[in-house]
């Protein structure tokens, strides 16, 4: 029967004259592409699964073996693709939502790592609540599912949190080597969550002044940031005065005051600004040792008002902007906020909007460059902070809210 469907739709996609198609038949092409991805995924998820067992009573040879030569990968790429197979297996849900193209690989290997990094006791658990993660999954990003996760395995954890912070200490490590193919040097680090914070911000910092500079002009940010990083470790080759060394790397926590005073509840927010996971001991400790810069929103979301007093938002916006946006309030955009550039919806120069908290979402720049250059009308409800986005033709291109603002609006449903 699966392969019937396989077959079907594989005809049906192969049948396609892409050239003359119209954008009706292209979009139902790729919803069928993304449908059978996830037939085929499914399908290979089972093949695993079999192999296994055959591996078990030694009637085949090992499984990321086999699956290796098979696909003619990196043995991580086929390890992945057996623990994604055996996630598959003990979440039934899950796989019946990847067969109907519902969620992605992605979201499979989101749930495969979190379940990979607890203990017995808490996958089972995780488990139990399978229904509901796959609910969740279908309804959101793979980077959102992921976060989701990590605030699961908090509320599983909670006691925990000291003790896992510690073991995450422990599990710190460094690695370094040459490509054989490309003869390029790689560098991969495992960090305490804290860590990894305090560096990335300085990394991003870096990689954005110097990918302004003239002769970055044409490439790729990765590029700009493999120098950021060269920079960041040897101390040389400063990009601005502004991008220097001396000043200590930020790290933004967004708490809310019942979780600092009296610990997890409900609706509890502990993460940092990426929406990384993190203990509410966690957070004390660095409370202690932070200067601490609240933010406090009215019910409307909007407390922070400048008028036509400045163009550039106010840091204390950025961090009001921050407790609601994780990423680029563009809906399905994961670039994270960070790196992403504050638009003012009503234009300052042609539209004379003001620098006001109702005024201002953030963009990356694919977005931003679309909104001036690209034409794209941005409309704001000032009261939910919907944002619609429309194509210059006048079709709407996405409808949603603030990520944070709908993660809370789903946990309190």
């Amino acid at each position: 029967m699966v392969g019937m469907e396989i077959a079907r739709l594989a005809e049906r996609v192969g049948g396609l004259d892409v050239d003359m198609s119209t954008a009706g038949s292209l979009t139902a092409a790729l919803s069928d592409l993304r449908t059978l991805r996830g037939r085929l995924s499914s399908l290979e998820g089972k093949i695993t699964r079999r192999l296994g067992e055959l591996a078990e009573v030694g009637a085949a040879a090992p499984v990321t073996d086999t699956i290796g030569r098979a696909s003619k990968g990196s043995r991580r790429e086929a390890e992945k693709t057996r623990r994604r197979g055996e996630t598959l297996g003990d979440a039934p849900t899950m796989e019946g939502h990847l067969e109907k193209g519902r969620v992605s690989d992605e979201h499979v290997d989101a749930l495969a790592a979190a379940m990979g990094r607890v203990d017995d006791s808490t996958r089972a658990e995780m488990l139990a609540m399978e229904d509901e993660l796959s609910d969740r999954a279908c309804s959101t990003t793979p980077s959102q599912f992921s976060r989701h996760l990590g605030r699961v395995i908090d509320e599983l954890t909670a006691d925990g949190g000291l003790e896992r912070s510690e073991r995450q200490r422990q599990l710190a490590q460094l690695s370094h080597g040459v490509n054989d193919e490309t003869g390029m040097g790689w560098i991969r680090a495992d960090l305490h969550p804290d860590d990894y914070q305090r560096v990335k911000r300085r990394l991003d910092s870096l990689t954005t002044a110097l990918a302004r500079r003239p002769e970055m002009v044409g490439r790729r940010r990765e590029q700009a940031a493999a120098d950021a990083f060269v920079q960041l470790v040897t101390g040389s080759r400063s990009p601005s005065p502004s991008a220097g060394s001396s000043a200590p790397p930020e790290v933004q926590v967004l708490t809310d005051l019942d979780t600092l005073v009296h610990g997890l509840h409900e609706h509890s927010i502990a993460e940092y600004s990426d929406g990384t996971p993190i203990p509410v001991e966690t957070v004390r400790r660095l409370a202690c040792e932070a200067n601490l810069i609240p933010v406090v929103l009215d019910s409307a979301g909007m407390p922070l008002d400048v008028g036509r007093g400045r163009r550039l938002a106010t840091p204390a916006q950025r961090s009001a902007l921050r407790s609601m946006y994780r990423t680029c309030a563009v809906g399905e955009c994961d670039t994270d906020f960070d790196r992403c550039e504050i638009h003012h919806v009503d234009e300052w120069d042609d539209m004379h909007g003001p620098t006001d908290l109702d005024n201002l979402v953030p963009l990356c720049s694919y977005h931003h460059h679309r909104c001036h250059e690209g034409r794209w009308r941005l409309q704001l409800d000032a009261s939910s902070r919907q944002l619609t986005v429309f194509l210059p033709d006048g079709t709407e291109h996405s409808r949603a809210l603030p990520d944070l603002l709908q993660q809370r609006r789903d946990d309190a449903a």
